[in-house]
């Protein structure tokens, strides 16, 4: 920190300290958000590894067993609108209105809807409907763990899907110490004026932040401007910028859908590849590597691991070094585009003007077979003895690159775990055998037995 913001700090402590500071302005602004469309396959991946923790590739093989055991509907779609003529809403919400969990939301809804017919909103993507559930089940007839998480989503994004807005109120409230020309404060106050689609999808609550709940009579009750706050403590804290977090797995799922990048049937495939073959690593926020997912119950002692960020291995980054890649390449017949995320992005439009007739198969395959044999051969004959030197020697362990990021504070930094929560070390089992007359651990017989047997070969080779 320089001298002149140094300076200028200790003087806000310094009076801030035993003073009180004044509410000087209140803005306030009213603020809608929409109820979730039909739930598809991207948005069930995306919630599962930012909500859940859990890997697309996992989530998707649990959805499928739900689907098998007929809990939810077909899991791979990419449709988000109800069909509007043979889709009954009122039928489904009559059998969650008895579940302990949502049941009170499904009979509001029943109540408040006269027509069973859905929202006319999302996209018709011509294939599968949206995911829905199709029976109401506890945690219990679920199994608990990763698959009740899928199922409790896959319901109540449903439930939310037929409910209204979610509408709140967020207000700002300008803070200035009396008699002060350094810079105010602000203070961001939420409150929730109708829960609408919250009721069911609750974590959107914390995502705007809400501080109140609905039926509570609004900020006004408890600031109001020139209203004076009691100040208990103020203090300086000193902190450095930070480089970019790395991007989060639910992040890329989002990018590979919007830029059309596999399908509802490829994209966890495609995300699991790259984390198997090492050209990237799953971290937590704190640049942990992500803990395989374990037995419920084994791990409480554990520390709760936050976000799922995909760091670049330096394999995975001397590979695109090796294919000369560049994000703005656009001449198509150069081997940079090889890594390039347009060419999948081609093929897949390809394989859908096959599937509409407007393009025949055997030329496209020929066309895109030809095309990479091409490419391949011109990265070959580019990698010379220099190069694949170059490619060698910037590998690298992981856990070192780890270490190598962590020196510029790339990620947040590990909290301390108490005394009384550290996991508890296993005792390493004794097995020694203890003598008959309870004396100290021995030799198991069969040891001793081969090291005799061993010199006594060797006395009768030397006579």
């Amino acid at each position: 920190m320089c001298d002149d913001n140094q300076q200028s700090a200790n003087r806000v402590v310094e009076q801030a300290n035993g003073s009180d500071i004044v509410v000087s302005a209140l803005t306030k602004s009213s603020n809608t958000i929409s109820p979730p469309v039909g739930l598809n396959t991207v948005a069930l991946l995306e919630a599962g590894s930012k909500a859940m923790g859990m890997s697309p590739k996992n989530v998707m093989n649990v959805a499928e067993k739900l689907y098998s055991a007929g809990f939810i509907s077909y899991p791979r779609t990419e449709t988000t609108r109800y069909d509007p003529n043979g889709f009954d809403a009122r039928a489904m919400l009559r059998d969650h209105c008895n579940n302990p969990e949502w049941g009170r939301s499904a009979s509001y809804l029943l109540r408040s809807r006269k027509s069973g017919k859905p929202p006319l909103r999302g996209k018709d993507a011509g294939d599968h409907p949206p995911i829905t559930p199709l029976k109401s089940a506890t945690r219990d007839q679920v199994g608990g763990g990763a698959a009740w998480r899928v199922y409790e989503f896959v319901v109540r994004n449903f439930l939310g899907s037929l409910h209204n807005d979610l509408l709140f109120t967020r207000t700002t409230a300008s803070l200035a110490l009396p008699n002060s020309s350094e810079a105010d404060f602000e203070l961001e106050l939420v409150t929730v004026d109708s829960l609408g689609f919250a009721d069911a999808c609750r974590w959107v609550l914390r995502d705007i932040g809400a501080t109140t709940s609905p039926g509570h009579k609004g900020n006004d009750d408890f600031i109001q401007e020139g209203q004076r706050l009691q100040i208990t403590k103020a203090s300086i804290e000193e902190r450095k910028t930070r480089p970019p977090r790395f991007i989060q797995e639910h992040e890329l799922i989002r990018l590979m859908d919007s830029n059309r990048i596999g399908t509802d049937a490829s994209m966890a495939v495609h995300v699991s590849n790259i984390v198997d073959r090492g050209y990237v690593m799953l971290c937590d926020e704190t640049g942990q590597p992500i803990r395989p997912p374990g037995p419920p119950g084994k791990r409480k002692n554990l520390p709760r691991q936050i976000g799922r960020y995909m760091i670049p291995t330096p394999l995975g980054s001397s590979l695109l070094g090796l294919f000369d890649h560049d994000a703005t390449a656009s001449n198509v017949d150069s081997p940079a585009m090889l890594s390039h995320p347009s060419i999948r992005r081609q093929m897949e439009e390809e394989v859908k003007e096959v599937a509409m007739g407007n393009i025949d198969k055997d030329f496209c395959l020929e066309k895109n077979l030809n095309w990479f044999e091409d490419r391949y051969a011109e990265l070959e004959g580019s990698l010379t003895r220099e190069r694949i030197g170059q490619f060698g020697s910037n590998l690298r362990s992981t856990r070192d690159y780890l270490r190598y990021l962590q020196r510029f504070d790339t990620f947040e930094p590990r909290v301390a775990v108490p005394k009384g929560q550290q996991p508890k070390k296993k005792a390493r089992p004794n097995y020694a055998m203890k003598r008959k007359g309870g004396g100290q651990g021995q030799k198991r017989k069969g040891g001793q037995g081969q090291n005799q047997r061993r010199n006594n070969r060797a006395k009768q080779n030397n006579t």
